[in-house]
């Protein structure tokens, strides 16, 4: 989407309803995790990004990951919670990431 700093900033000032003032410092502590987000900011975001909530957590382009976690979301759901903690252990010892 190519937004730079100020371009969010603006529309996000555009979106609030509140009275906090966004700044580009704010959004930046955002970005850097220095500052929490809340759930209705997240779900600002992802109307500005045009994507949904949950692709704000992952790196732009990675669909590997978001695939992954749901395929795995399937799987755990319904089954045995005792089950699915050794299946979540035994992913420890999967060689890491080159």
């Amino acid at each position: 989407m190519n937004l730079t700093r100020q371009n969010v900033v603006f529309l996000i000032s555009a979106q609030l309803e509140r009275c906090d003032a966004m700044d580009q410092a704010s959004l930046a502590k955002w970005e850097s995790g220095e500052t929490a987000v809340r759930v209705e900011d997240i779900e600002m975001l992802s109307k500005i990004y045009r994507v949904t909530a949950d692709r704000l957590f992952f790196s732009p382009g990675d669909k590997t990951t978001p695939a992954l976690l749901n395929a795995a979301h399937e799987i755990i759901v319904g089954r045995d919670p005792e089950a699915v903690a050794a299946w979540l252990a035994a992913g420890a010892f999967l060689p890491a990431k080159k």
